[in-house]
């Protein structure tokens, strides 16, 4: 979890280029001030407005010696007490004040401004509504007041408060920057962009911006832009906790964990009782494969902030990580009472349900994926299918999220068929000549071409849903995907005839995925395979991860240069006998083809893989192998190799 504060929501203004000096109505109104008071005030406000805050403390003090119910004194007094953090003493020294002079906006601003610091926000709106009505003119007050409303959520009226201070100062810096927060939480983040460069523009040096415009870039997938302005905030202000634990957030989603977590433990040094600081840490050391040291995060989180829904269900995923599924839900759904309306802890659970079996409920509460960032919807004009009847209707059936994925439930295309639906379906165009092969289609685009006329649509990953399927009904009739004519070639053409059992081999995922960490191997685990006589291994790896072939003297063929689709790879797959691969594409499309197929499952499976089994009811020639603890990638690798040896040196066909 990442956040920015408002600059400026909490401090009043000093007597320094804000506003006019208080009127102090009630002071002498017939005569002027004595010049000893004068003075003394004159030289008050010049320490002041150089931060020499005990040396003008005693200055107003002795002019309240002289005078005390002197307002412009109690007000440089209020102003110091609360840059000093004794906003108690402040909302006293303003009181007073205001007691002498109703009429002062300023004293008003200051005062709303220091019992915002307390927490009592209905007291601070009430006089920032005070100041403001009696001088409208006020950026300060706009801007602080802004910040107010932004902390209780009303966007709107923050965002007006805001364009307003910037409009009576088109220099204040501060208010851009607070506008730029505003307009991210409205999701109008290239419009964040511009406010946040104004006001670095204006002034290079304001830490917060650089942190906020982290945050927007971060949201928009530029991340190392995001970095950048990251480092640029820290080195501003190396005690800016926030920064670094934002920072943190960045670092952990680009992959670099060591990074990651000394960001947080260096935001804690400098705010030990941050309780999101804890929970990031405890993210960030899960990933790292830490995962006792990830729940004592969490933990800790939690004692600091019983009530943090975000470390409930962030401790829910890290225990599911341990395998210890009951403890799991607990605290998700101690996480969803807290916080019923959240669509990630609520995604959470449904994948928990999904993997304990329960599909019923796990299909139902799955279309929750589509409330969350990570899977914004595509919106038509027609209604979501659910299995309503569709007599000759037409159906666009349209893919997410991978290529896995959409492979995998391409399997309800027929079905959808069958139930009376004209199927117009819409996929990747990796997986376009594959897709054309599929029976019931009738009409097949690709990616973002023009759609035709339909009446329903449905997501590949809603058919289950659509179809109530539970782990009896699962429609594995295999294969269900075929090769194309045109795709066809056999690795005699391209190595010779066969003489030994064939292996394909995939060791890494796609990297962007957000599990890849704890799915994906180095080729160098498969090492115990390559001594095992009698099999000759070809590498389906694509990817940055291919290029390890190059690093170690392993005896695996390439076959990576003659691969430019899915449909390729099938065609390949075909002309292998076994397939040993880690939870990827691959996997599911070698079990769409009915090919002997071998899955290195995580300690933590996805939930398609369920617990403990070692078939899937998704692929009847799918074997899968199971890490024993997490991250032990060893013990699979030596079930692989025990089975594999009783392969070598055969001719005939490879069991499941």
């Amino acid at each position: 979890m990442s956040a920015s504060t408002p600059i400026g929501s909490s401090t009043p203004a000093s007597h320094k280029g804000e506003r006019k000096p208080p009127r102090h109505k009630r002071e002498r109104k017939h005569q002027a001030e004595p010049l000893p008071v004068q003075h003394l005030m004159a030289q008050a406000v010049r320490s002041h407005e150089a931060r020499q805050l005990e040396e003008a403390k005693q200055l107003y003090l002795r002019v309240l010696a002289i005078d005390e119910k002197h307002a412009r004194s109690l007000y440089g007094l209020g102003l110091i007490a609360h840059a000093s953090g004794d906003c108690e003493d402040a909302v006293r020294r303003l009181r007073e004040a205001i007691a002498m002079n109703p009429g002062d906006a300023a004293c008003h601003a200051g005062l709303g401004a220091s019992l915002q610091a307390l927490g009592k926000g209905d007291e601070a709106a009430s006089e920032y509504r005070l100041a403001l009505k009696l001088d409208p003119n006020d950026a300060a007050a706009h801007n602080n007041f802004a910040g107010l409303l932004q902390r209780a959520g009303n966007l709107e009226d923050a965002k007006l408060h805001y364009e307003r201070a910037i409009a009576l100062r088109p220099g204040f810096a501060a208010a851009y920057c607070n506008l730029g927060t505003v307009l991210q939480n409205r999701n109008d983040l290239a419009a964040a962009v511009a406010c946040l460069q104004k006001a670095l523009a204006l002034k290079p040096d304001l830490a917060e911006a650089h942190n906020n415009l982290g945050l927007v870039l971060r949201k928009m997938g530029r991340l190392d832009e995001a970095a950048a302005h990251y480092e640029r905030a820290v080195a501003l202000r190396p005690d800016y906790a926030e920064a670094w634990s934002n920072f943190g957030v960045l670092l952990r989603q680009m992959g670099k964990l060591e990074e990651s977590a000394a960001c947080f433990v260096k935001a804690l040094h400098l705010r030990p009782g941050s309780a999101e600081a804890f929970d990031n840490l405890g993210n960030t050391l899960r990933d790292m494969g830490r995962l006792a040291e990830s729940v004592a995060c969490h933990e800790r989180a939690l004692a600091l902030r019983p009530d943090g829904a975000q470390a409930h269900n962030n401790l829910g995923y890290t225990l599911r990580k341990q395998g210890k599924l009951a403890e799991s839900r607990a605290s998700y759904e101690q996480a969803l009472h807290l916080d019923p309306g959240s669509p990630d802890i609520r995604w959470n659970l449904s994948l928990l349900d999904l993997l304990e079996g329960n599909l019923t409920d796990g299909w139902l509460h799955y279309e929750v994926r589509f409330e969350r960032e990570e899977n914004r919807p595509r919106s038509f004009p027609k209604p979501a299918w659910r299995g309503e009847p569709l007599n000759g209707a037409r159906i666009l059936l349209h893919a997410e999220q991978g290529l896995g994925d959409s492979m995998q439930f391409l399997r309800y295309v027929p079905l959808v068929h069958a139930a009376g639906g004209r199927v117009i379906l819409n996929v990747p165009r990796a997986l376009h000549r594959l897709a054309a092969r599929l029976s019931g289609v009738d009409t097949l685009t690709v990616d973002d071409e023009p759609l035709p006329p339909f009446d329903w649509h449905c997501p590949l990953m809603s058919l289950p849903l659509a179809f109530r399927t539970t782990l009896d009904s699962i429609p594995a009739q295999i294969p269900y995907l075929t090769v194309p004519e045109e795709a066809r070639q056999t690795l005699d053409d391209l190595h010779g005839p066969k003489r030994e059992p064939r292996i394909g081999l995939v060791w890494s995922g796609n990297p962007r995925c957000t599990e890849d960490q704890i799915r994906s191997l180095s080729l160098s685990n498969f090492t115990p395979l390559f001594n095992l006589p009698g099999l000759r291994f070809f590498s389906l790896q694509m990817g940055a991860a291919a290029a390890q072939l190059r690093a170690i003297d392993a005896p695996v063929t390439d076959l990576s240069p003659a691969i430019g689709d899915m449909a390729d790879t099938a065609a390949l797959i075909m002309g292998l006998d076994l397939i040993i691969t880690v939870d990827t594409s691959v996997a599911h499309l070698a079990g769409a083809l009915g090919k002997p197929t071998w899955t290195l499952i995580p300690f933590a499976p996805d939930w398609r893989w369920l617990t403990e089994r070692e078939d899937s009811p998704w692929y009847p020639t799918m074997r899968l192998f199971r890490q024993d603890a997490f991250g032990d990638w060893e013990s699979v690798i030596h079930k692989v190799r025990a089975r594999l040896a009783a392969l070598a040196g055969t001719t005939g066909s490879i069991p499941w």
